[in-house]
């Protein structure tokens, strides 16, 4: 979830990640992010979402969004956007929130993340990293 005062990560998503780095190092721990602020969510909440296949850290993203709906939910899963589209969440995927977080001024830059996130298997093509850094105010639409 993102909010002005960055970004709302459920414990489970950080437990995914650390599982994470047993195979590859250098995954992200969003422990060491200061922009990044983890919060819990009991399984209670999560038991009380409608029957779904997703995992763990998307569940528990969309059952802590399901109670704060202030807040904008950061899926990239197709399912996982889907469901949480069904359940009437506003939903964005990690380049939008990418380009409000550098817009609140909680990161400096985008364009070395987008292209780790690229590396890392994300299907990002050069024009939506080209377009997103462009909203973001990294380059000069003109300079091409």
């Amino acid at each position: 979830m993102l909010c002005l005062k960055g970004l709302l990560l459920p414990s489970q998503v950080a437990l995914e990640l650390d599982m994470g780095r047993f195979w590859r190092a250098d995954t992200a721990d969003p422990r060491k992010l200061e922009w990044v602020r983890l919060v819990e969510v009991s399984p209670a909440e999560i038991e009380k979402l409608p029957a779904n296949r997703l995992g763990e850290g998307e569940r528990a993203v969309i059952a802590y969004a399901q109670s704060h709906k202030e807040h904008l939910t950061c899926l990239d899963d197709r399912m996982a956007r889907s469901f949480a589209e069904e359940l009437g969440l506003q939903v964005m995927g990690i380049v939008g929130m990418l380009i409000v977080a550098k817009r609140e001024g909680l990161i400096e830059e985008m364009a070395s993340i987008l292209e780790h996130l690229k590396h890392e298997g994300f299907r990002l093509g050069d024009d939506v990293i080209s377009k997103a850094l462009q909203l973001a105010g990294e380059n000069d639409p003109l300079s091409k």
